[in-house]
């Protein structure tokens, strides 16, 4: 084929780098991505270096190019692993870039045989949990996701507010999850196969980062998806075919946004849109002596901010304007699902975590003629806690 190469026929595989800009080639079909239609792009651009010179005509001198640059942008489905606690295909390598870091409690968690609170559920071991995890609490007929904000080592972990349905049964059992968290010193750079159409032309490109993420159609009754930018070193465009055909069985359903439910400061709303950003600042480590002008990368900032726009509570306006105006720390927590065959019960859970941060803007707003406000917060860490986390049950 010379030319008509079909878009939607074109396929993306991300592999994890050894060694920062040395291409790693896909090892199997389950390498490859799922990605949204219209969202994919990886280009080449050069430094132009113009030569500025006096003489007999007003005409550009030739340029010459300096460093060159790899730039992207890559959008997934926000949705959980088909099997319960896995790592979501489609978003792993690009979470690990991103964000860095990744724990996974691989079994069911099983309570001790005794009286729990809203708040607290006993474990005579509690080594699997950690701090900003996620958990879903199978308790039957009454499934409820919370963030972990405390643990008293083999005695019990802790929710920062209170399971809606109150206190689990007794032995109740904690399922398997997935979490991701700001750990941005073992954050990795990787490889993508990019291939322009089935059989065709294919895009090599390595030394990549994801220096953005953002969390974006989590509105009333959507499908919410998460956006990816990203920067490399190098980007080679050959003649070649995708090495393997793309496997993509692992991953489940992305979940409708209905009973997707928001708590700031532990306070459950009444929203229409929420968003998540994720940015990082890629500072790159620059060499004249390399062939490229750069050996390296490394991430120097990150930015975490989340906007929401609730229905302003004419009756109590201390969930968000009270908060705003004296400065105070305040938490966002909130996941989807999707719903199983038995009643109040649920799986491939998408959940984030904010533990701490300050509203920056409290505007009122007009939502459909009712009034509503556009909160913005921005994350931060204290005590050394992490400033976001992302699970997948």
């Amino acid at each position: 084929m010379a030319i008509g190469i079909v878009t939607n026929e074109s396929s993306l595989a991300l592999m994890p780098e050894v060694t920062e800009n040395t291409y790693v080639v896909p090892a199997s079909g389950t390498d490859y991505v799922e990605v949204l239609e219209g969202s994919l792009e990886m280009n080449k651009t050069r430094e132009e270096l113009t030569r500025n010179l006096l003489s007999s005509s007003v005409e550009a001198e030739a340029s010459r190019v300096g460093i060159a640059e790899a730039t992207g942008t890559i959008g997934v489905e926000y949705k959980a692993s088909l099997t319960e606690g896995d790592a979501p295909q489609s978003m792993d390598v690009l979470l690990l870039s991103l964000l860095g870091g990744k724990r996974q409690i691989t079994a069911d968690q099983t309570s001790d045989a005794t009286t729990h609170t809203s708040t607290l559920i006993y474990f005579a071991n509690t080594s699997a949990f950690s701090v900003g995890d996620i958990v879903l609490v199978k308790e039957a007929g009454a499934y409820e996701c919370r963030p972990i904000s405390a643990i008293v080592a083999n005695v019990s972990i802790g929710f920062p507010f209170a399971l809606t349905n109150g206190a689990p049964s007794s032995a109740v059992v904690v399922a398997q999850v997935t979490t991701y968290y700001h750990d941005t010193t073992n954050s990795i750079s990787f490889s993508a196969e990019h291939n322009l159409g089935s059989a065709a032309i294919k895009q090599k490109v390595s030394g990549l980062r994801a220096v953005s993420g953002a969390l974006e159609n989590w509105s009333v009754g959507q499908l919410p998806t998460f956006n990816f930018g990203v920067q490399g070193l190098s980007l080679d465009r050959v003649d070649e075919n995708a090495l393997y055909t793309p496997v993509f069985t692992a991953d489940g359903l992305p979940p409708v946004t209905l009973s997707a439910c928001v708590w700031i400061g532990g306070t459950m709303l009444s929203y229409t849109e929420l968003t998540l950003g994720i940015e990082n600042t890629v500072s790159y480590i620059a060499d004249a002596c390399d062939a490229d002008g750069r050996i390296g990368s490394r991430i120097t900032e990150q930015v975490v901010t989340v906007g929401v726009n609730p229905y302003t509570d004419d009756s109590d306006l201390t969930n968000t304007w009270d908060k705003f105006n004296a400065n105070d720390d305040v938490s966002v927590f909130g996941y989807a699902y999707n719903p199983t065959a038995t009643a109040g019960e649920f799986g491939q859970v998408v959940a984030f975590w904010i533990p701490q941060g300050k509203i920056t803007e409290d505007p009122i707003i007009d939502t459909d003629g009712i009034v509503g406000e556009q909160v913005t917060i921005k994350a931060h860490r204290s005590l050394g806690n992490d400033s976001v986390f992302l699970s997948f049950i």
